[in-house]
This record gives structure tokens, sequence and C-alpha cells, in this order.
């Protein structure tokens, strides 16, 4: 175990970067105008740092936006214009099959048979895409 001291102090290094000043008090060798001045230095640059990364999360959700209208836009242009009618017209003969054969006017067997042509078809449409 040769090297586990030297990755604790290098991790109390990098989180000593982050912890802010424990008391609040001047230590006795400084000036409390001074402390004051340093407090609010150090205050100003954590507002600064807090502002920094609110500017990051906006760029973020701006580049997100567009990454999601660029995809909507790509999927928009590359479904051909008959899809959308084509699944509505679809869905026209499946309402108008499934009354039919409530009312006993086809059998089952020939819905069956509807079902299935339209299943296939819808299959064929998805392995295009």
């Amino acid at each position: 175990m040769v090297g586990t001291g030297r990755c604790r102090d290098i991790a109390s290094e990098e989180s000593k970067s982050d912890i802010p000043p424990r008391s609040l008090t001047p230590p006795p060798n400084i000036d409390p105008k001074t402390w004051a001045e340093i407090q609010r230095k150090w205050i100003d640059i954590k507002a600064k740092e807090l502002e920094i990364q609110k500017e990051n999360v906006k760029a973020f959700i701006e580049l997100l936006k567009e990454g999601v209208n660029s995809l909507k836009d790509y999927y928009l242009k590359k479904i051909p214009r008959t899809t959308l009618p084509t699944y509505i017209l679809i869905s026209i003969v499946i309402v108008g099959a499934i009354i039919l054969t409530l009312l006993g006017r086809i059998s089952g067997e020939t819905f069956a048979f509807l079902m299935g042509t339209i299943v296939g078809y819808i299959i064929s449409l998805l392995s295009k895409h």
C-alpha cells in the first residue's frame, strides 16, 4: 500500500478549495476591516461562480432545445407526406370493420383476416423506417 498516502493528500487538496472559511471572526493577526474585505471578496467570488453556473445551465438548455428541434425537423422531413393519410385510412378501415363486426354484418373470420392483413402492412411500413 505505497500509493494510498498520496491519494489522500490529493483528495484533501481538492476538497480544501471548496471549503468556506470556518470562522467569521478575524484571526488575531488581521485587522477586522481587512478581514471584512476578505470575506466580502470571498462572497463576491462565490456569487460570480453561481452566476457562471447559471449561465452554463442556460447554455446547455439552449443547446438541448436546438438539438431536439433539429431532430424533430429531420424526422418530419424524413416521413413522406403520404404516411399520415395512410394511417388515417387504416384507422377508418379498422373502426369500420369493428363496427360492422359488432353489428353482425361481417363474420369474425373476415374481421380476423382483415386485421391480419393490416398488421402485416403496418409491419412492412415499420421495417422501411
